[in-house]
Formats: C-alpha cells, sequence, structure tokens
C-alpha cells in the first residue's frame, strides 16, 4: 500500500485474479499439482543476526556513537528484513499462472441405456491462463516500486534515529559539562565553609555567616547529586540508541566548541540536491508506487484467454477423441473501471502530497538554520562579553571578601551569577548543536557538520 502523504496511506486493491469460470461440458474437476514444484519448507531467514556480545567500556565520539547505532540498533536490523521481504514479492509478482489438469466422467450411473459403464465417457484435459495487458511485467513493476518505498522507509527511518543518537550524545556532553559545574561548586563552598569556620573560630566572621556557608553547602551537595543523576539517565539514554547500556561508555570524548560563524543556508540547500531529504525520498517512492498501480489496474482492465486441450475416452464404440476450448470473459459489466479511476485519482493526490512535502521540508531547513543562527549569536555574545566580565567581578568579589571589605553574602552571589552564566551558555551551545543536528537531518546528509563541531579543538 502507498500512503497519499507523509501522514496517510492510499490503499490499492489486492492482486486477486477473477476466478476462472470452468467449461460447462465438466462435470467433475479434480485439481492437482504441478510435478516437481513441491512446497519450500518454512525456514528461519539466512541473514538473521548472531547474538550480540555486551560491548566492553569505550571512550566514544560522535562518529563512534553513529556508527555503533547504525550497526547495533534493533529497530533497524529488524527493519532490514523488509528487504528480504520484498525481494520475495518481486520473485513472486514475476510468476504467471499455473496450469490446470482436470479429469471429468460423463454418462455412468445412470438409468436404461445409460446404466452401468458402456456408454461411460472419460476425459482428461489440461488448460492454461493466457495473460493480457502485460499483467506479469506491470505486477513485477509494482512490486519493484513497493521495494522502493520500503527501502525509503528504511532510510527515513534510519536518519531519524541517527539524528536521536546525535542528539542524545549532544545532551550526554551537556549533563556532563553540568556535572563537572556542580562538582567545582561543590569544591568552592567547600573550601567557602572551612575559611568561614576558620574565620569563625578567629572572631573575625559571625555565625550567620558559617550558616550561610553551611547551607550553600547542601545546596551543592544537592545540586551535585541532581547533576550525577541526570549525567548517568543521559548516559543511559545514549547506550540505548544502539541497544546498549550505559556501563558500555567509560567517558564520552568530545566538547561544544562553536565555529567563529554558522554554516551558510546554501550550504544545507546544497546538500539537500545533492543527497536529497529522506522524508522526500519516500514520498517520491509512494508517488513512483501510485503510477505502478494505475498500470496495473489498467492491464487488469485487459481480458485474459483461456485455453485448453485434452484426449476424451469413449467407452461405446470403443473410440478416442481429442477435446479443444478456448474461452474469455466478456467484460461489458465489469471492464475493472472503478479500480482504474481509483487509482488515477490516487496517483494526483500522492502528487500533490508531494509538492507539499517539499514546501514543508524546506520551510523546517529555513527555521532550523534560523534557530541555529540564534543561538550561535547568543552563544557567542555571552562567550565573549558576559563571560569573561562575570568571571572578573567574581575574582574582585572574592579578593574583597577575603580583605574584609565585603560581606559573605556578595561572594555567593558573584558565584551563583558567573555559575548560572555558564549554564546560559552551555545551553546556547546544546540548542546550537540539536539546531546543527535538525538541519543536516532535513538536508540528507551524513552530519558532517555535527561530527567536526564535537571535534574542533
Amino acid at each position: 500500500m502507498f500512503p497519499s502523504s507523509i501522514g496517510g496511506t492510499l490503499c490499492l486493491h489486492p492482486y486477486a485474479s477473477k476466478p476462472m469460470k470452468l467449461p460447462r461440458i465438466l462435470f467433475l474437476t479434480l485439481t492437482l499439482p504441478v510435478l516437481g514444484h513441491a512446497a519450500a519448507p518454512l525456514t528461519a531467514p539466512a541473514s538473521a543476526p548472531a547474538e550480540i556480545a555486551p560491548q566492553s567500556p569505550a571512550s566514544l565520539t560522535l562518529g563512534d556513537v553513529l556508527a555503533r547505532t547504525a550497526e547495533l540498533n534493533p529497530e533497524l536490523l529488524a527493519l532490514g528484513f523488509g528487504r528480504d521481504a520484498s525481494d520475495g514479492r518481486v520473485a513472486q509478482a514475476g510468476m504467471g499462472p499455473n496450469p490446470n489438469l482436470s479429469l471429468s466422467v460423463e454418462n455412468f450411473g445412470g438409468t436404461r441405456l445409460a446404466r452401468g459403464s458402456d456408454v461411460m465417457e472419460l476425459t482428461v484435459q489440461a488448460s492454461q491462463l493466457i495473460e493480457r495487458g502485460d499483467k506479469a511485467g506491470r505486477r513485477v513493476a509494482f512490486a519493484e516500486r513497493e521495494r522502493d518505498v520500503t527501502q525509503a522507509s528504511l532510510a527515513l527511518r534510519r536518519s531519524d534515529i541517527l539524528a536521536a543518537s546525535a542528539n542524545a550524545f549532544a545532551k550526554a556532553l551537556a549533563e556532563s559539562t553540568r556535572l563537572a559545574f556542580a562538582d567545582e561548586q561543590l569544591k568552592l563552598t567547600q573550601e567557602t565553609f572551612a575559611s568561614a569556620s576558620r574565620r569563625l573560630q578567629a572572631a573575625i566572621a559571625s555565625p550567620s555567616e558559617v550558616a550561610r556557608a553551611r547551607a550553600a553547602l547542601a545546596s551543592a551537595q544537592a545540586e551535585f547529586a541532581r547533576a550525577q543523576s541526570a549525567s548517568s539517565l543521559a548516559l543511559a539514554s545514549l547506550a540505548a540508541s544502539w541497544g546498549g547500556s550505559a556501563l558500555e561508555i567509560s567517558e564520552i570524548k568530545g566538547a561544544l566548541r562553536l565555529p567563529a560563524t554558522p554554516p551558510a543556508l546554501a550550504r544545507f540547500e546544497s546538500a539537500l540536491k545533492v543527497s536529497g531529504n529522506p522524508r522526500l525520498g519516500l514520498v517520491s517512492a509512494m508517488v513512483a508506487g501510485q503510477r505502478a498501480a494505475l498500470e496495473l489496474e489498467s492491464a487488469r482492465g485487459v481480458a485474459d484467454v483461456t485455453l485448453g486441450a485434452g484426449v476424451r475416452r469413449l467407452n461405446e464404440g470403443p473410440a478416442t477423441a481429442f477435446v479443444v476450448g478456448a474461452s474469455i470473459p466478456l467484460t461489458f459489466r465489469d471492464d475493472n473501471s472503478g479500480n482504474i479511476r481509483a487509482a488515477r485519482a490516487m496517483l494526483r493526490a500522492a502528487e500533490q502530497s508531494l509538492r507539499a512535502a517539499e514546501l514543508e521540508q524546506r520551510a523546517a531547513l529555513v527555521a532550523a538554520h534560523a534557530e541555529l543562527g540564534a543561538a550561535h549569536a547568543q552563544a557567542t555574545a555571552l562567550r565573549r562579553d558576559a563571560l569573561p566580565a562575570a568571571e572578573e567581578a567574581c575574582v574582585s568579589v572574592q579578593s574583597a571578601y577575603d580583605k574584609g571589605a565585603l560581606a559573605f553574602i556578595d561572594v555567593l552571589d558573584a558565584r551563583r551569577g558567573l555559575i548560572a552564566l555558564r549554564r546560559e551558555l552551555l545551553d546556547a551551545e546544546l540548542a546550537y548543536a540539536l539546531a546543527l543536528v535538525r538541519a543536516e537531518t532535513l538536508a540528507g546528509s551524513s552530519f558532517t557538520e555535527t561530527k567536526a563541531l564535537f571535534e574542533r579543538p
């Protein structure tokens, strides 16, 4: 079946042929299998993957993660069997109808002159349906287009899964950085609490200052525990991309280092023209499938011919005679015009769906690039202007506090401001990375820019 758009389906009529009418001279017909064509036993697919051994802990880059996901993701492995199924349908579509062998016995078991077997007639006849209108070729073409749809669906799902894996890598790296921030903050609050305790013993600080330092230490410990949990969860989500566990990851290699300027929109558009968007590829395959379906329905409107020949044994005589016959259905009532009209309408709907999908994907690419530019501008401004000023202010406040010129609350405020600014910068860099993944997914590229983003020195 071929969807008319990304979210809907267009139904086709099955391949089932119309029942063939037997000649009226046959009272008893026995259908026998053709000799030499035994049914093949059901066996497991030859390409079934072996049981995957657990991976040992490793240090992974984004390229390593994408390679593992493409090779080991359970959903992609399952979808891979669809290609074998499609090949089987193509092979089946090219097979013609089987010949029929019939046996009939007439004029026996009657009354008077027809009693006994003296007037019995025995007829053995073979018949063959002759397909017209190139039905076999068009069935094969339709099955091949269905195979193309299966391949395009696999490519689209593979692109989505790899994009999700790249996003999981970026989020895991960001959570690892947040954990480092929380660890740094915890160490600073521990040092501050120790310093405040010493100042209290020297009668330089007040008990309220020590209480504030203790509260800040407890808050930092809670934040560190939360960051640890979030980092562990992000690693587990990343490992789930290939069906593994977080124990397989010893380290994530990479850093969110933004380039001086974001990639231009023209670069993504050129990649889209070369490789093509996976979703557009799927809809294009569906359009080709609907076109093949229309040709198949047109061929089904051509009547087939059935030819038969056999031998008749006459006991009265006795004598032997040959029997020859031919039949063709009269299509003045059913010429398949309704199915042809329906297939033509579904083809037009699929073509309109392709145009709509092209507009939608290009608009999504422009939006992703705009978000990419906004995140880059925000991160650049924070790193170039805001962060150095906050770090300088924090150093100045700490120095003034050590000299007794400022209260401890001023030190806490300065540190909280610096940490909040670092997290804001990290959020902007993460937003840039996610927008870059989305833009490259829409352009149908192989995440070249995203890999360079995390591997940039």
